[in-house]
């Protein structure tokens, strides 16, 4: 059974090249590289919009303040 998808991109002849000599140098296959990359995007999207989320909780007042050190809140 298997365990991925397999997707078809298209990329320009110069991204392709880029992305197999980067690949090579980290000894990874072009499908490892790029679910690595994507991965690694995702990963900024989803940090990007809880930025974004804090930044306008806090502008309307919303962030709770918390008191005490980390110890005191594990008890």
């Amino acid at each position: 059974m298997r365990t991925s998808s397999l997707v078809t991109v298209s990329l320009p002849p110069e991204m392709v090249a880029q992305s197999e000599k980067a690949a090579r140098k980290q000894h990874m296959t072009r499908s490892e590289f790029l679910r690595t990359a994507l991965r690694r995007y995702l990963e900024e999207m989803e940090m990007e919009q809880a930025i974004k989320i804090y930044k306008k909780e806090k502008r309307e007042g919303k962030l709770k303040v918390l008191k005490g050190s980390l110890a005191d809140l594990m008890g």
